[in-house]
């Protein structure tokens, strides 16, 4: 026998639905626990609460407005989207506070929760389980990234287990734990563009390598490029060694624990005609560091964060100032766009240098 539930409900024509329930669906006022009741002329809709004179008013531009309480039975399809998962859990004014995106690593999806809902949080990652029954953890960014070793606070709300994931990107897996070291999901679009660039012979140090998204993707897709992958981490280390093996690329990816600014004790003094420095906080203070590896013609692939107002000519001009004062010369800047935006007005400019 299926079970009903009292709701308070809305009854609209069914020819004026549809604007009724966008009108409702965007106050989150909808009760996705609950099944619609149709008949041949009208759509009984349940509600999570009566509606404010406001929403009234809105509803009234359409069609009359009857309000009253009905009898539903429960419904058990899943959730379309956060609010629906988040049913009458959470009160209907911070509806509009609810994380709209978030990263996945893994089987882990990482959120910002706004400070208003932050009391709800079990409720907001247990409603992103329910939208994605494969995740098994859903945690919040406590702080930024920040250290040497460029990690960050996370805080669980929903889920079990430890912050170790094992996430697949472009045919490559990577095994990390998110609260040891830094690993970002969006730069994947970036990580493709510059792999794809890369030539057959190149031989390229990744100076801030992390778990090796960057090298591991290069060192797939072509067989005969020789990779050195610094980083000072070294729990990263030690997940880009285990990253070197399931990948299948022992003795082609060289990894490298150290500061990168030591790495002429590597042996890789004018070694590289290509380098990669994703540490966008830090990457101008190791340009002269990149120019000692970098034989006598090669290519910088640089990273630094800026104001979305700052123009990427000035930031140009610092580079070559800093490449002419040690005595190179920039052949051309092949590239330079904002690649991601990292705060609101603050977004992560990539720039590729060709240097002679």
């Amino acid at each position: 026998m299926t079970s009903l539930k009292k709701a308070v409900a809305i009854d609209v024509p069914l020819q004026k639905a549809q604007p009724v329930l966008s009108i409702l669906r965007e106050a989150g006022l909808v009760d996705a626990s609950l099944r619609f009741n149709r008949s041949d002329k009208t759509l009984m809709i349940p509600l999570r609460q009566a509606p404010s004179d406001q929403i009234v008013s809105q509803i009234g531009y359409y069609c009359s407005v009857r309000i009253m309480t009905w009898d539903f039975a429960e419904s058990f399809r899943p959730p379309r989207d956060i609010i629906e998962a988040v049913n009458a859990n959470i009160p209907a004014n911070l509806t509009g506070y609810l994380p709209r995106s978030y990263d996945v690593i893994g089987d882990i999806a990482i959120i910002d929760l706004a400070e208003a809902i932050q009391p709800f949080g079990q409720i907001v990652g247990e409603a992103i389980q329910k939208i994605n029954p494969h995740l098994r953890l859903v945690v919040r960014k406590v702080g930024a990234v920040s250290g040497a070793y460029r990690t960050r606070q996370l805080e669980i709300l929903a889920g079990t287990g430890s912050m170790e994931t094992k996430h697949h990107e472009f045919a490559c897996c990577y095994v990390l734990n998110l609260s040891t070291v830094y690993f970002n999901p969006r730069l994947s679009n970036e990580r493709m563009r510059v792999a794809e660039q890369v030539g057959p012979e190149d031989h390229v140090v990744d100076m801030f390598a992390g778990v090796g998204p960057f090298s591991i993707l290069i060192a797939k897709m072509h067989p005969n490029v020789r990779v050195c992958a610094c980083d000072i981490n070294p729990d990263a280390i030690e997940f880009l060694k285990e990253n070197i093996f399931l990948n299948g690329l022992v003795g082609r990816v060289i990894p490298i624990l150290g500061d990168a600014a030591k790495s002429m004790d590597h042996g890789l003094r004018a070694w590289a005609n290509r380098i990669i420095m994703n540490l966008p906080s830090e990457a101008e203070n190791y340009l002269p560091v990149a120019l000692d590896i970098l034989r006598e013609e090669g290519t910088i692939h640089y990273y630094e964060f800026a104001s979305r107002n700052d123009k990427i000519e000035d930031i140009e001009m610092k580079i070559r100032d800093i490449i002419e004062d040690a005595g190179r010369m920039v052949r051309s800047f092949t590239f330079a766009d904002a690649i991601r935006e990292v705060a609101p007005g603050r977004v992560q400019i990539a720039i590729d240098v060709l240097i002679e």
